[in-house]
This record gives structure tokens, C-alpha cells and sequence, in this order.
């Protein structure tokens, strides 16, 4: 029935598009000849320029990171030259401009991700003046605990009125204003998962009556996030997951306007998701472990907040954020189409060959399509034009981005690639292959978090025929007879049967009513 829908949409597109052509050419013809005859050759000229200052020249470049399973990602590797989607062994990207020694501020200070302008002896763009209106968007509080240890996922230290960042120590003081006989003092580690051991810490220290206060060498009047890169990151999940949704939740209160102070820097991170942390901040990026400066500012956050896995629960915002928020703002950052366009099949209603386009991800080692050949011409025969992406070709981010925003339906077996859904337009579909074995984790990592990001999910289980841990166990194996079981020899039995030793045999005829289904969806 879907397919046949198809088959007719198209055919009425192909009658009535010499109508439409005919019309529109009209109604171009009355705009172009009423409109731009009353203008004067001053007013073109104006329009010209102020079309061409407005153009976004920005070049960067994305990979995807390897796939999501644990075991492989806390292996850290540094990234090579070379970009791709969805891969094992991830790459750098070129980006945004770094500072290098001799471009580094005043002070002693390391800033990144954005080129500093002059400083005075003050700082930088975000120093107080003289004059400046006193800060209030938080007022400090003698009340009120400084650091809360209570989530399971993340510490977070709040500090109101007069913070000072010690970057060469790892430091951030608090000299409240009414001084107490005893100061206290806090260790965390600064990012969304906090039981990690290898996550940079950060010490937070409140100053007692006896204690010399530190010297600003450098006064701002703006507030300052201070968190920590490395973990689990060079994961493209991860790099989501854990920070970058995190990031948005505790940055984007303050419209850009916030200084981002960041420990244990990951260069790499920092250019191939530089056109996010430009929306996030207008102000320069510090590198707090190379930083010679006592900054002091009005406000500073330490640590990053989290919900859950590459979710926001928005009870919890004291914003409302959603993840369709941060579709929208990541998709912003890009200049991707509104919100309000429709996925390509719909909204490219002139063409009359116009088809559903779907992004198949074919991942580089472990959880591949073994038969994709045959995948893609399944595709094909339900209807779809094929975009693969293939994980061996290197990629440009500002195409990337835009080939997946060109697709109707992003489609993957379960891995980092499928993260590439946050850039898919509303209404888009994800068509998630769920390998054998791990069918109770999957809804949590890829289901839930694209339904909240306003996007439709297909679930598709595969079945023990279609995995090709049948041909290396049998079907007297426990792995095959009885997941539960390794299951319940914890996350690594899981990791290394059903994500790291498995293909996919896809059986195209089983598969596809799930097909059927993300036909519907889209139309």
C-alpha cells in the first residue's frame, strides 16, 4: 500500500508540474517587474551587499566517532588526520584555528576556539569596566550549600558573588561575605560522569576568616563554566551524551554571554564541534590547565549537569529545555532549514520523480551489514533513494550535516552513527536494527532519545538467522539459546559477544513491514 501511495504521488507530481511551473513563473514575473523597477540602482546595490555580508563562510570538518560500546571507547585513542562517519578509530578535524604560543593572552593565559582580542592588564572582552551595571543574575546567598554531591551522575559546585579560577592549580576560591571561622573544600570530577576515574578533577575551596584571598589578575563581569573534556569521549555517542547535551543544559541560559573554562583540553573536540560552541559562547575558550591568570568573576559553575543518557528531562531544567530544543539549536548552529520546514519528501513537493531518501550508515568493523549490497537494493525496491554513508570516506562537516538535513529517514544497525539523527529535520525517522542479544538496552540509547527529539523511531529486532552468531556458536550455545544469561555476567559478557562479535545478515522479506512503517511515516 505505501509503496503504491508512492508510486501515485509521484505520477500526480509529474501532471501537475508543468501547471505549477506555468504559475510560478508568473507570479515571479509580476514580483521581479513591479518590485524591483521601483527601486533605484543605490537600493539594489545595498540589497546585493547586505545578502553577500550575511553569508556563513565557516568550513569545518566532522568523523563519527566509533561505535557506543563501552569496552571500546574507554580505550582512549588520539584522533588521526583524517575524517569519517561512524568508525572504530576516530579522526581530527581541522577546524576551528587554535591559539598557538605566541597568540595566547596576556597573563600567562591559554585561550581557545576563538581569537582573542587585544586585553588590557583587565582581561578580555568579558573583563568589568568601570560603569558596567553590577551582576545579578545570581546573588550570593549565605544559606545556600555551594556543591551538591547528591546525583548519581554528575557533581556540581555553584558559586555566587566572588569566584576566582586558579587555572595552575586546578583551583576555583570562593570568598563569600561574611567569612566563616572555617572554610570548606570540595573535589569533583567536572563532566556528566562522575564515576569515572580518569575524568579530570577540580578542587572548589571557600576561604575561611584567616586565609589570604588570591589577587585577581583578571576582573570579568560575565559568568564562567568550568568542566572537564577526555572521558568517554572521541565517541560520538559520548561526545553527545556526555558533554555536549550536558553543555547545553548548563550554557544556554545565558544566550552566549558565559566564558567556557575547560580542563584536561582535547583540541580535536573543540574544532570538530566548533560551530556548537559558537552559539554557546561569543567569548574566547579557556584552556584552564595552561591558564596563568586568578580570574575573577561575579558567578561560576563548575561541573556540567545531566539528566540522563543523550536525554534531557525538562522537570529538571529549570528552563523547560527539551531535546527538541537542542535538535533545534544544534541544527541552528549549522544553518540547517527552521523548524518549521518539513522533511525533504514533503516539502519538495514540485518534483514529480521525487522520492523518499533514507541514510543507510554502514559501520566500519564490528555490528557491519554483511549483505549491504543486497540491503541496498531492498531499499531500492520499497521505493527509496539510497544515501550511504560509508565510514572509509573522509567528510566535511558543513556536507555532512547537510546531506543528512537532504534525507527523510537515517537507518543503522545500533552504534554511534545513528547519533547523526540530531540533525535530521522534524518528523524524520530513525530506522534502528537492533543486533541479537541486545534488545532490553536499545530503546534507552537511540528509541527514546529520538521520540524526545520529535522524531519518529523504527525498532527492528533481528533474529538469531540473521546474526552471524549462529554460525560461529550454534543454536546449543548459550549465547544463542540464552541471552538473559550473559546478560547477567555484567556489561563486558554483553560487550564482547553481542557488540563486538557480531554482523548482520539483514533478511530484507522479514524486515519489511518495519520498512512498510517508516513509509507511513513519512508520507
Amino acid at each position: 500500500m505505501a509503496k503504491s501511495a508512492i508510486k501515485q504521488g509521484i505520477w500526480r507530481r509529474r501532471i501537475g508540474a508543468p501547471f505549477a511551473a506555468v504559475l510560478v513563473a508568473a507570479v515571479l514575473a509580476v514580483v521581479v517587474f513591479s518590485g524591483q523597477f521601483a527601486k533605484g540602482p543605490n537600493d539594489l546595490e545595498r540589497t546585493v551587499s547586505s545578502k553577500l555580508e550575511g553569508e556563513d563562510t565557516e568550513q569545518i570538518r566532522l568523523e563519527d566517532g566509533q561505535s557506543p560500546n563501552k569496552e571500546a571507547a574507554i580505550e582512549e585513542q588520539k584522533p588521526s588526520q583524517a575524517a569519517a562517519i561512524d568508525q572504530d578509530d576516530n579522526t581530527l578535524n581541522p577546524g576551528l584555528k587554535q591559539a598557538s604560543g605566541d597568540e595566547r593572552s596576556a597573563g600567562g593565559s591559554d585561550s581557545l576556539g576563538k581569537e582573542s582580542p587585544p586585553q588590557s592588564q583587565e582581561g578580555d572582552g568579558g573583563t568589568a569596566e568601570s560603569g558596567a551595571e553590577p551582576y545579578i543574575k545570581c546573588t550570593a546567598q549565605s544559606d545556600i550549600k555551594i556543591c551538591d554531591l547528591s546525583n548519581p551522575r554528575f557533581d556540581i559546585c555553584e558559586l555566587c558573588g566572588d569566584a576566582r579560577t586558579i587555572g595552575q592549580s586546578s583551583t576555583v576560591v570562593y570568598v563569600p561575605q561574611n567569612r566563616a571561622s572555617n572554610g570548606e573544600e570540595w573535589i569533583i570530577r567536572a563532566q556528566s560522569r562522575k564515576h569515572l576515574p580518569w575524568i579530570k578533577k577540580v578542587t572548589i575551596k571557600s576561604v575561611n576568616s584567616s586565609e589570604p584571598e588570591p589577587i585577581c589578575t583578571s576582573k570579568h563581569h560575565i559568568p564562567a563554566i568550568v568542566f572537564a573534556l577526555g572521558g568517554l569521549t572521541a565517541n560520538v555517542w559520548h561526545d553527545f551524551s556526555d558533554v555536549l547535551v550536558p553543555l547545553f543544559l548548563t550554557a544556554r541560559q545565558f544566550n552566549g554571554d558565559v566564558q567556557l573554562i575547560i580542563t584536561n583540553n582535547q583540541p580535536w573536540f573543540i574544532k570538530k564541534y566548533s560551530a556548537i560552541f559558537s552559539r554557546l559562547t561569543r567569548h574566547e575558550i579557556i584552556d584552564f590547565d595552561s591558564d596563568g591568570q586568578i580570574r575573577c568573576y561575579p558567578h561560576v559553575i563548575v561541573g556540567l549537569r545531566s539528566h540522563r543518557d543523550l536525554g534531557i528531562d525538562p522537570s529538571s531544567s529549570p528552563q523547560n529545555y527539551t531535546m527538541v530544543d537542542f535538535r533545534l539549536f544544534v541544527r541552528e548552529a549549522y544553518g540547517l532549514p527552521a523548524a518549521e520546514v518539513d522533511i525533504p519528501y514533503k516539502a519538495d513537493k514540485d518534483d514529480p520523480d521525487k522520492k523518499p531518501r533514507i541514510m543507510l550508515i554502514d559501520r566500519g568493523k564490528s555490528r557491519r551489514f554483511v549483505n549491504v549490497a543486497h540491503v541496498v537494493q531492498g531499499l531500492d525496491w520499497f521505493g527509496f533513494e539510497v544515501v550511504k554513508a560509508d565510514p572509509k570516506i573522509d567528510s566535511n562537516l558543513d556536507e555532512f550535516v547537510r546531506l543528512v538535513d537532504s534525507c527523510d529517514a537515517i537507518m543503522g544497525v545500533h552504534g554511534a552513527g545513528l547519533t547523526n539523527m540530531v540533525f535530521l529535520r522534524s518528523g524524520g525517522v530513525v530506522v534502528h536494527i537492533v543486533p541479537y542479544g541486545i534488545k532490553f538496552m536499545a530503546d534507552g540509547f537511540y528509541g527514546a532519545p529520538a521520540r524526545d527529539m520529535g522524531l519518529r523511531h523504527v525498532e527492528y529486532s533481528i533474529s538469531p538467522e540473521e546474526s552471524t552468531l549462529l554460525e560461529k556458536y550454534g543454536w546449543n550455545h548459550t549465547v544463542i539459546n540464552d541471552p538473559e544469561t550473559i546478560r547477567k555476567g555484567g556489561w563486558e559478557k554483553v560487550a564482547e559477544f553481542y557488540m563486538s562479535k557480531q554482523d548482520i545478515v539483514l533478511n530484507m522479506t522479514r524486515f519489511g513491514p518495519s520498512l512498510l512503517n517508516a513509509i507511513e511515516f513519512i508520507m
